[in-house]
C-alpha cells in the first residue's frame, strides 16, 4: 500500500512525464554538439575536438541512443533526469527540515523553476545539472560517503556544480592534531580509507575528463563561450579558457540582474531569492547555513568573473536560496501565494523566448504552474509534520 506522500510523488512524476510528451523537442544551438558527442561516443569515438562544451550529460545519453536510436537522445536523457528530480526535490526538502510539508514546499519550488525543463527541449543541459545539484545537497545533508562522486560527475555536466563543495568538504577533510611530540597526525577514524577512496575516484573522474580534452584539443575545456556567439566558432581550435574571465563590476552587477529581473529569464521567483537570503542571514540555526553561504559566494565569484553570463549559471545558488526560503514558507504559509503569483512572471518570459517553440499553447506550457497551485492547497490543508 502506497503512502500519501508516495501517491503525491507518483502523481507529479506522471503529470510531468505527460507534460514532456506533449512537447515537441527541437534541437538547437549547443544541443547539436552535445548530441553529436553522444552519438560519436556511442560508436566508440571520444571526440572533444569536433564538439565543444561540457559533455558530462552526453555520457549518460549514450545508452539512450543505443536503446532508441533517437537523434534527440540528449533531450531524452534530460527528461529522465528531470523526472528523477521530482522525488529527489521532495526528499531534499523533507530531510533538510525533517518535515513532510517542507518536502512538498521544496517540490513546489522545483516545479516553479521552469528554465531547466523548458530549455532541455532544445538540447540544453540544465535539467541534468539541477538533478546533480539536488543530489549533491541530498547526499551532503545525509552525509553520504559517495558525495564526492556525485560532485565530480555533476562538475563535468556543468562546472557550476563544483561551487557546492563547501556543503560537504568538512566531512572529507582529514582532521589533524598535534601529538605530545608536536608532530602532525591524522585522525583516521574521522578520515577513513573509504572516504579517501571516494575522493580519489571523484578527482580521477574530473582528471580523466580534463586530460582527454587537453590531449585532443590542447585545452582542459573546449570552451564554447568565447566567440561562439559572434561569428564562426571553430570547435577544433577553441580560445584559451582564461579568455572567459575578465573580472569587473559589470559582471557582478549582471549576477544581481540575473537573480531578480524577470525579463532576463531568471531561474526562480525573486521573492524566493529574497526570502532565502534573509533566512541565511538571520536564521543562525539554519542547517548548513555557513556552508550554503560559502557555496553561494563561490557561485557568485565564478559567474561574476566571466566575460558573459546567463541566469542558468546561477542554478546552484538559486537552489540553495530556494531551500533556505522554505523556513519562512513553513512559518508564514501565506507567503507561498505571493511566490506563486510572482512565479507566473518567471514563466512568462521563458514561454515567450523558449516555450512557444515546444508547446502548442501557454495553458499547456503552464501545466507545472497549475500543479503547484494544487500542491499548495493540498500541503496547507493536510495535517503534516
Amino acid at each position: 500500500m502506497f503512502s500519501v506522500e508516495s501517491k503525491v510523488i507518483i502523481f507529479v512524476v506522471v503529470l510531468t512525464a505527460a507534460y514532456f510528451i506533449a512537447a515537441t523537442p527541437v534541437m538547437m544551438d549547443d544541443g547539436f554538439h552535445y548530441e553529436g558527442f553522444a552519438e560519436s561516443l556511442s560508436r566508440g569515438k571520444l571526440d572533444f575536438k569536433s564538439f565543444y562544451g561540457f559533455q558530462g550529460l552526453s555520457f549518460f545519453a549514450v545508452p539512450v541512443f543505443w536503446l532508441t536510436g533517437s537523434h534527440n537522445s540528449i533531450i531524452i536523457a534530460s527528461m529522465i533526469f528531470s523526472l528523477l528530480s521530482v522525488p529527489l526535490a521532495y526528499l531534499v526538502g523533507r530531510d533538510f527540515y525533517d518535515s513532510r510539508r517542507a518536502g512538498y514546499y521544496f517540490l513546489i519550488l522545483f516545479l516553479l523553476t521552469p528554465y531547466p525543463y523548458t530549455t532541455m527541449m532544445r538540447g540544453f543541459q540544465e535539467a541534468a545539472l539541477l538533478f546533480f545539484i539536488l543530489l549533491i545537497i541530498y547526499t551532503a545533508i545525509n552525509k553520504k560517503a559517495w558525495t564526492p562522486i556525485v560532485w565530480g560527475v555533476g562538475g563535468i555536466v556543468k562546472p557550476f556544480a563544483l561551487t557546492l563543495l563547501p556543503l560537504f568538504v568538512k566531512d572529507f577533510w582529514p582532521q589533524f592534531k598535534l601529538t605530545k611530540l608536536r608532530l602532525l597526525s591524522i585522525n583516521v577514524t574521522r578520515f577513513g580509507a573509504l572516504k579517501l577512496m571516494w575522493v580519489v575516484i571523484a578527482l580521477a573522474i574530473g582528471g580523466a575528463y580534463l586530460g582527454a580534452s587537453f590531449y585532443q584539443t590542447g585545452h582542459l575545456v573546449n570552451n564554447a563561450a568565447i566567440n561562439s556567439y559572434e561569428g564562426n566558432f571553430d570547435a577544433g581550435n577553441p580560445p584559451p579558457l582564461i579568455e572567459s574571465f575578465v573580472p569587473g563590476i559589470k559582471g557582478f552587477l549582471r549576477v544581481g540582474a540575473n537573480l531578480l529581473l524577470h525579463f532576463r529569464k531568471i531561474m526562480i521567483s525573486p521573492i524566493v531569492i529574497m526570502l532565502g537570503a534573509c533566512a541565511l542571514w538571520f536564521n543562525k540555526s539554519l542547517r548548513l547555513r555557513k556552508e550554503s553561504i560559502a557555496a553561494i559566494i563561490l557561485n557568485f565569484l565564478l559567474v561574476g568573473s566571466l566575460t558573459f553570463s546567463f541566469s542558468k549559471y546561477l542554478l546552484p545558488m538559486t537552489t540553495l536560496f530556494a531551500l533556505a526560503s522554505v523556513s519562512y514558507l513553513l512559518k508564514y504559509r501565506w507567503l507561498m501565494w505571493l511566490v506563486l503569483v510572482d512565479s507566473f512572471f518567471v514563466f512568462l518570459p521563458i514561454w515567450n523566448y523558449f516555450g512557444q517553440e515546444f508547446w502548442s499553447n501557454i495553458f499547456i506550457y503552464l501545466l507545472p504552474f497549475w500543479a503547484t497551485i494544487v500542491l499548495s492547497l493540498f500541503s496547507n490543508k493536510k495535517r503534516l509534520n
